[in-house]
């Protein structure tokens, strides 16, 4: 379910639909909605090199949006093999447009470190570190328990910067702020480029939600980045989630209310 299908899911007649990404899937879809601009195709290679279409947002006043997951994601593959998956596919899309006037880039939903030349913009759905890159997203992308440190070595080897937001994208956040990209809270920023207060005005309360609700909400998850911003706006907040996970309560406090589709623990 995309973050456009989800909003539409959530909403009742005659609520305001504002969907929202953390950089990762419905990154280009969620810009679209809320600024306008135009979607073309251009050619890049796959995680294994194999080239086809992909799509990247041109944005309205100049310059363009580009979707990581959509270039080199795992998670669509038959094969989810990080241990041999490359992210050139997207340093040469993101070199053909070089040229542009900005250039965001949203890294969340991939996980292949590589080589790129700098966006301006980088817009990252953790704040995990490059150390702990390889162990975090390692196993969550089909690698086998033996194979994670031979991945943290690799990353290691290649003498990148470390801090927060250098592990995004299993390292390729490192890469791009070590060529002179600004790295960003996803969450953050989007609020920011959607003007969400605008969004709020005349509203009674903000509706946000996403698959699970648990411990790591709190780690800048854009559910909880929602709710504060919407609290200082003096709005209420309804938490709306598929399933809860270990720790969710104290992510729920975060909320005016929680409801759960699966009401049970998982």
């Amino acid at each position: 379910m995309s973050p456009l299908e989800a909003a539409r899911h959530l909403a009742a007649p005659g609520d305001r639909l504002l969907p929202l990404s953390d950089g990762g899937d419905g990154f280009l879809e969620c810009l679209q909605h809320g600024l306008g601009g135009a979607l073309e195709e251009a050619p890049a290679a796959d995680p294994f090199g194999r080239v086809r279409g992909v799509p990247v947002l041109r944005l309205p006043g100049g310059g363009v949006a580009i979707e990581c997951a959509k270039v080199i994601g795992l998670a669509d593959l038959a094969r989810p093999d990080p241990t041999n998956a490359s992210s050139r596919g997207l340093g040469e899309l993101v070199r053909r447009f070089q040229d542009e006037p900005r250039l965001w880039i949203g890294l969340g939903g991939k996980r292949s470190a590589g080589h790129s030349r700098p966006p301006s913009t980088v817009f990252c759905d953790v704040r995990t570190d490059l150390a702990d890159a390889a162990r975090v997203f390692g196993p969550q992308k089909g690698a086998w328990p033996e194979d994670v440190p031979a991945l943290a070595a690799r990353l290691a080897g290649l003498g990148l910067p470390r801090g927060p937001r250098t592990g995004a994208a299993g390292g390729l956040g490192a890469k791009l702020l070590s060529l002179g990209a600004e790295l960003v809270d996803s969450g953050e920023r989007m609020l920011d480029v959607l003007d969400f207060a605008a969004a709020c005005r005349g509203v009674e309360a903000v509706v946000t939600g996403e698959g699970r609700l648990d411990a790591s909400s709190l780690e800048g998850k854009l559910p909880v980045v929602v709710a504060r911003r919407a609290h200082a706006l003096g709005l209420r907040v309804l938490g709306r989630f598929g399933r809860r996970g270990e720790g969710w309560e104290r992510a729920g406090a975060v909320f005016d209310e929680v409801r759960f589709e699966i009401d049970e623990p998982s």
